[in-house]
C-alpha cells in the first residue's frame, strides 16, 4: 500500500491540479477492478463502473477530506455505490467467463492454473449466494485486504458489526463449499 504520508502529498497535488490524480488511479485501479469484477462478475461492465468511480473521485477530489477515513476508504465507499446504484437501476447484468481479474499468476504450470481457476470459481460462485453485506465484508477483508475499522466505514457500518458479517460469512461459506451446495439458503 502506498505510504499514508506520500499518498497524502499525491492527494493534497490532485486536490490542486487533476493531471496529479494519475499515481493514485494507477495504483488504486486493479484493485478498485478486481472488487467490482467480483460483485458483477462482467468484465465490460465492470470496467464501466470502474471509469464512473473514477471520474466521481476525480470530479469530487476537493470535497475529500482525511478526517476519520483513508482515500481507499473514500475510493472503495464510491465504487461499492457504483455496483449498488448498477443494481437498483435493475438493468440486466449478463455474467461473462472472461475472466479477466486483475491477479498475479503464481501457479507453474498447467495443471495448477486449471485447479486455481476451477477453485476460484466455486469460491465467488458461493460468495455470490451471501448478502450483499457479507459479500462487501469477505471481498474488502480478504480480497482487499482492507482492515476492519476501514470496512466498517466503507459499509457504513459498527466494527463489531463488520465482525459479525465476516463470522457468519465465512460460516456460510464453509457449509457451502464443505457439501458443494451453492444454493443453500443459510
Amino acid at each position: 500500500m502506498l505510504i499514508e504520508k506520500k499518498e497524502q502529498e499525491i492527494v493534497s497535488r490532485a486536490q490542486d491540479n487533476p493531471v496529479s490524480f494519475a499515481p493514485l488511479y494507477d495504483y488504486y485501479f486493479p484493485k478498485i477492478y478486481n472488487y467490482i469484477y467480483n460483485k458483477v462478475n462482467n468484465s465490460q461492465l465492470a470496467e464501466d463502473l470502474v471509469s464512473e468511480t473514477f471520474y466521481k473521485a476525480l470530479a469530487n477530489i476537493k470535497k475529500f477530506q482525511w478526517q476519520d477515513r483513508s482515500f481507499a476508504c473514500w475510493l472503495y465507499t464510491i465504487a461499492r455505490n457504483q455496483v449498488i446504484d448498477q443494481f437498483r437501476k435493475r438493468d440486466p447484468i449478463l455474467f461473462d467467463n472472461n475472466n479477466t481479474a486483475l491477479t498475479a499468476q503464481t501457479e507453474k504450470g498447467p495443471e495448477e492454473k486449471v485447479i486455481r481457476d476451477v477453485t476460484r470459481e466455486e469460491l465467488f460462485k458461493a460468495i455470490r449466494t451471501l448478502s450483499p453485506d457479507q459479500q462487501d465484508a469477505l471481498l474488502l477483508r480478504y480480497q482487499e485486504d482492507l482492515k476492519i475499522k476501514e470496512i466498517a466505514v466503507i459499509l457504513g457500518k459498527n466494527e463489531g458489526a463488520v465482525k459479525a458479517l465476516l463470522f457468519r460469512g465465512l460460516r456460510s461459506l464453509r457449509k457451502k463449499l464443505k457439501g458443494g451446495d451453492f444454493n443453500a439458503a443459510i
